[in-house]
C-alpha cells in the first residue's frame, strides 16, 4: 500500500513473531494470493485471475519491469515463482483523484505471465457490485505485507496472511473510485499493496493506501467493479 502509506518497499528480510497483517492471521485458504517483487527487491501482493494474469496495484513499480511473481504461504522461501510483465492502467497518476488532496487515480495493474499459471483463480466481480454492498460488510483482506505497526517493524514480511475489515461510509468524493474499510482492529500495510479485499473469492478491491503513516485507522481499496478499472483488466488475453 502507499501513501502513508502501503508503499511497496525493499526490506532486509528476517525471522519473525507471530503477530499479524496487522492482527490477522495466518492464511493457507487464498492460494491465487501471491507476492509480487518488483526488480528494486520491493513488495507488493497480487492475486491470479486468469491463466496468464496477476492482478496489483499500479503504484508498486515502473511501467513495463519484469515482476518475480512468487506462490505459497512463504515467500521468502519458496521456490515457486514466474517473471512476468507490469502494466499499469494507462490513467494511472498519483495524487490526481478527486475529494482528497494527493490521492492517486487509477491504481491498477495488470502483470502479464507468459507462462501458464494454474487455477485456481480469484474471481472478479460484476459492474456496480460493490456498490451494493451493505456498510459493515465483512472484507477479507489478504497481503504479503509488515505485520506489526510501521514503527515497531524489524522485517516481518513475505508471509501471507489475511484479516478481515468492515466497509464503512466514506465522506469523500472518491468513494466512487476507492473503498473505505475500517482497520480498528487488524488492517493493511506496507507491502499488501495490490492484494485483494474479498468478499467469498469475489475481489471487490484492492489495497491501495491509507492516510496514517502508522497504518491505523481506515485503508482505502481501488474499486475493480467500475468500468475504467474493469475494462482495462479485460483488455489483456486471460
Amino acid at each position: 500500500m502507499r501513501r502513508s502509506l502501503l508503499a511497496a518497499f525493499v526490506v532486509a528480510v528476517t525471522a519473525s513473531p507471530a503477530h499479524a497483517i496487522l492482527d490477522g492471521q495466518p492464511d493457507a485458504g487464498h492460494g491465487y494470493v501471491v507476492a509480487v517483487r518488483s526488480p528494486t527487491g520491493g513488495v507488493c501482493t497480487g492475486s491470479v485471475i486468469s491463466a496468464h494474469r496477476v492482478l496489483t496495484a499500479a503504484h508498486c513499480m515502473a511501467p513495463g519491469s519484469t515482476a518475480k511473481v512468487v506462490f505459497g504461504t512463504d515467500a521468502r522461501t519458496s521456490t515457486s515463482f514466474v517473471f512476468g510483465t507490469f502494466r499499469p492502467h494507462p490513467g494511472w497518476c498519483p495524487g490526481c483523484a478527486g475529494g482528497v488532496p494527493g490521492i492517486d487515480t487509477n491504481d491498477v495493474a495488470v502483470i502479464v505471465v507468459s507462462t501458464e499459471m494454474p487455477g485456481p483463480y480469484a474471481s472478479l466481480p460484476p459492474l456496480g457490485f460493490a456498490a451494493g454492498l451493505a456498510q459493515k460488510e465483512t472484507v477479507t483482506s489478504v497481503g504479503y505485507g509488515i505485520r506489526v505497526r510501521a514503527k515497531d517493524f524489524a522485517g516481518q514480511v513475505l508471509e501471507r496472511y489475511s484479516v478481515t475489515s468492515e466497509l464503512v461510509d466514506s465522506e469523500h468524493r472518491i468513494s466512487d473510485e476507492y473503498l473505505r474499510l475500517s482497520a480498528s482492529k487488524g488492517g493493511t500495510c506496507n507491502g499488501d499493496s495490490g492484494g485483494p479485499g474479498l468478499v467469498g473469492d469475489t475481489i471487490v478491491g484492492i489495497t491501495a493506501f491509507a492516510l496514517n503513516g502508522n497504518c491505523a485507522g481506515v485503508t482505502y481499496a481501488q474499486r475493480i467493479d467500475i468500468f475504467q478499472t474493469r475494462g482495462f483488466i479485460d483488455s489483456f488475453v486471460p
